[in-house]
């Protein structure tokens, strides 16, 4: 009986993962930076599960695809966020092998970002080693667009169903297509922002976010030095009818709502409901860890930090985030699945995997294992249903938004330091929209 394998092989700047059809992964070590560095360089290992699935490890063979690979290229936020999510995704790609005997499945962990990352890789691969590109990869939903552009993701309209598209909740549908062509599939949504509260707190967080502010008996924090202080103030900002774009189409800020919008938080640091180290906290998961240790009593979270930092014996309480007249409305990242390989026959098979690994009942089980929310409403109703943490996140992603592309860096830097200084008092938001207005502006 031919013994199946799995092959763990460490580069200067890859993870290759050849799976055969009937062994576990060993995950790398969990990564939720999609922009991570590439692994350090480290001798190839061969494990082989024994009888009581403990791993051995012996010197391996360089990896060497085939007519019969197909490889795939993951971040290492989708392969191994987590260590028991790493193991169902392997389950399920040797699930797939099973069906197909004779193929190679070869999963090589790569960073999204930067000169060692996905893109840079497909741009420069075809002339240097196109025989090791990848034929379907994981991407962040906001690169679709551009990499569809740039032909290195192909359509894939002729070998996926479409309507696969429709089941998607709402923001992810509007990531799949690119000029009309089916480009991406989204099976993973990130960044869902919310509150979490203290357990102390028995009333319900108010729906509007100037009654939330007016109880100074409580107090908030939130990471208004970080890039999630920024997000925040997106979310207000658009609610208030900010655009991001001028006429000619340029990216730009408005005064006027985003005045509104840095009010709010200047509100709420100057009657001393937000605290003053809001200021100092660069990320989410400090903020939470006050709540946590009862230093506070409400602190803005994700939907990632959130379902990552849950441990034994907590009790969690989470809200929308109080706006302007209604609860702001999520602005949600994710991740999909795209087609590279212009390879008829790979490219149909790339396509029945993406279908496989996509069934709410196989993006079920791998998203809660990987503490990640799935961008199928039927995905979801796969978790548990005492679990009040999906029913939460169903309501929530129904009326999220997409991260806007037109977002771009400029412009989430000039938000962050406009949210710095009003949450620091040094200016006010009159003056720190002004300024970020300019900063942006063409």
């Amino acid at each position: 009986m031919l013994i199946r394998r799995l092959l763990l092989a460490i580069g200067c700047t890859s993870l290759l993962l050849l799976l055969a059809a009937c062994a576990l992964l060993n995950p790398a070590e969990s990564q939720t930076d999609a922009s991570a560095t590439a692994v350090p360089s480290t001798p190839a290992t061969l494990f082989t599960p024994s009888a009581q699935n403990t791993p051995s490890f012996t010197i391996a063979a360089t990896l060497t695809p085939t007519s019969n690979s197909l490889i795939i290229w993951l971040p290492p936020a989708v392969a191994s966020r987590t260590e028991s999510g790493a193991v169902t995704l392997s389950d399920q790609l040797l699930a797939f092998n099973g069906a197909h005997p004779d193929l190679e499945i070869i999963v090589e962990q790569k960073p999204t970002n930067g000169l060692g990352g996905t893109l840079n890789y497909l741009r420069t691969g075809r002339n240097v080693a196109p025989a090791v590109l990848p034929d379907l990869i994981a991407l962040p939903v906001t690169q679709l667009s551009a990499a569809a552009t740039e032909g290195l993701i192909l359509p894939m309209e002729d070998f996926l169903d479409p309507t696969a598209v429709d089941q998607l909740f709402a923001p992810a549908q509007e990531w799949a297509y690119n000029a009309s062509h089916l480009v991406g599939l989204p099976f993973a949504l990130t960044e869902m922002l919310h509150l979490e509260y203290s357990t102390v707190i028995t009333t319900t967080v108010p729906l509007i976010w100037s009654d939330f502010i007016s109880d100074t008996t409580k107090h908030m924090v939130f990471p208004a030095a970080g890039p999630d202080g920024a997000r925040l103030a997106l979310q207000f900002y658009l609610a208030a009818g900010g655009k991001l774009t001028n006429e000619a189409g340029q990216p730009a800020l408005e005064a006027a709502p985003l005045t509104v919008a840095l009010e709010q938080l200047y509100n709420g640091r100057s009657n001393g409901f937000i605290l003053q180290q809001s200021s100092n906290i660069t990320n989410l998961a400090d903020g939470v860890l006050l709540v946590r240790d009862g230093s506070t009593d409400n602190a803005l979270t994700s939907s990632d930090v959130f379902l990552q930092s849950i441990i034994t014996g907590y009790t969690p309480r989470y809200a929308a985030i109080p706006g302007l007249d209604a609860p702001l409305p999520a602005i949600i990242n994710g991740w999909a699945w795209a087609i590279t390989t212009p390879d008829i026959q790979k490219k149909a098979l790339a396509a029945e995997l993406i279908t496989f690994l996509t069934t709410p009942e196989n993006s079920g089980s791998w998203s809660q294992e990987s503490q990640i929310l799935p961008a199928n409403p039927a995905a979801l109703d796969t978790w548990p249903a005492d679990d009040p943490y999906a029913n939460f996140a169903q309501e929530e992603l129904q009326r999220a938004i997409p991260m806007p592309l037109a977002a771009n860096t400029a412009i989430m830097s000039a938000l962050g330091n406009a949210v710095f200084d009003v949450i620091s008092l040094s200016k006010t938001p009159a003056v720190a929209a002004a300024e970020a207005v300019a900063a942006v502006a063409p």
